[in-house]
């Protein structure tokens, strides 16, 4: 069986697709992946790889949108080469960008596992524009109906909206939960010392006001942390440098990193603020590695929160994404020892049912069909 898996990242730095190929190398020795490349996919972490890979296109980044256009169509170019020269027996597409590459090839032998990470039609940039929503919608729902052996996407609230709207085949769920590499071992913890957010700085996802619920607090009792990067990162640290913020700003870790370097804190936050169709039923990965981490998880109030946490009962769906909200969470788990434990042994029982070792048994089947 030969696999060709395509995403328009850089591969290396894509947690879901990283552990894709894992279960892909499980299946056969006869596989590529394929990524866009970009000033992230530095020769180190080329080098740290252990998988057959391509990517495609300039490492240079570029921030204006004809530059991005003229580098996403040379991209698309080149997967359409690669499917036609490699002839796979299955492709996996992750996003609508590469389903439509894949459906522009014309290529017909191979079974298409169609992946979408995010409500495409609803993404930020294209739900700006209503008519082109409405066309990606459209051309997504025929492809999928036409062309797709499978539909997968990662969570039940989106499973749920695709349904909704019409879309002929239904969704399978496939989290993006971690690789349960390693028997962790769980420390006792007596007390709330540390809330750590752990991502990409980015706009809408809480991160103003998870520096603002900070100063709520006595200087490091407990210590806020921000660890990752992103466009927002300079702006929050003139915040935090100009307010005296009771915020330590941190490097960012490696993917293989993430979850290790979370469980020195004693509390994690996922702040996705419901202010799309998109932000609402998708989910961050950020959730699950924060279950692995044995973290109890302050959530924001999108569906797939309520969902997971109606269900494993592992932390504290706030009622709005506001520093006093935030804040009120954090003191309910500091004061509350009892509480704080029980919602801890309840993630880490959660990261048991919740890994990609499960996760992956629903892929290896869509693949072998």
């Amino acid at each position: 069986m030969r696999i060709l898996d395509i995403v328009s990242s850089n591969i290396v730095q894509d947690p879901r697709v990283l552990k894709q190929i894992e279960t892909i190398k499980s299946i056969t020795d006869d596989y590529k992946i394929v990524g866009m490349n970009n000033s992230k996919a530095t020769e180190e972490r080329k080098r740290s790889t252990n998988f057959n890979f391509l990517l495609l296109g300039s490492k240079k980044d570029t921030s204006s949108i004809f530059g991005k256009l003229v580098k996403r169509i040379k991209f698309a170019k080149g997967v359409i080469k690669e499917i036609k020269d490699y002839q796979p027996d299955v492709i996996h597409a992750n996003d609508f960008d590469v389903l439509f590459m894949v459906y522009l090839s014309g290529y017909k032998k191979a079974n298409i596992i169609f992946d979408a990470h995010e409500i495409y039609a609803k993404n930020a940039f294209i739900n700006k524009f209503a008519p082109i929503s409405k066309i990606v919608e459209t051309l997504e729902k025929h492809i999928i109906k036409t062309r797709a052996t499978s539909f997968v996407t990662v969570s039940h609230a989106a499973k749920k909206y695709y349904a909704d709207k019409g879309y002929k085949k239904s969704a399978y769920v496939v989290t993006n939960a971690p690789i349960s590499t390693i028997e962790r071992k769980y420390s006792e913890k007596t007390s709330v010392n540390e809330i750590v957010y752990q991502g990409q700085i980015v706009a809408d996802r809480g991160y103003e006001e998870f520096v603002k619920a900070s100063m709520e607090f006595k200087k490091n009792d407990p210590l806020f942390i921000v660890r990752g990067f992103g466009p927002l990162e300079e702006s929050l640290r003139e915040f935090v440098t100009a307010n005296e913020a009771n915020v330590k700003l941190d490097k960012p870790v490696e993917v293989k990193e993430l979850v290790e370097k979370l469980t020195e804190s004693d509390i994690g936050v996922v702040l996705t603020k419901p202010i799309s169709i998109n932000f609402e039923y998708t989910i961050s990965n950020k959730i699950f590695e924060n279950l692995h981490a044995g973290l109890p998880v302050i959530l924001s109030p999108v569906k797939e929160h309520y969902y997971l946490n109606d269900k494993y009962d592992f932390g504290i769906v706030i009622d709005e994404v506001t520093p006093k909200d935030i804040a009120d969470a954090v003191r309910k788990l500091k004061m509350n020892p009892e509480l704080y434990n029980r919602l801890r042994h309840n993630a880490i029982e959660t990261a048991k049912i919740l890994n990609w070792e499960n996760e992956s048994k629903k892929l290896k089947e869509l693949y072998l069909q």
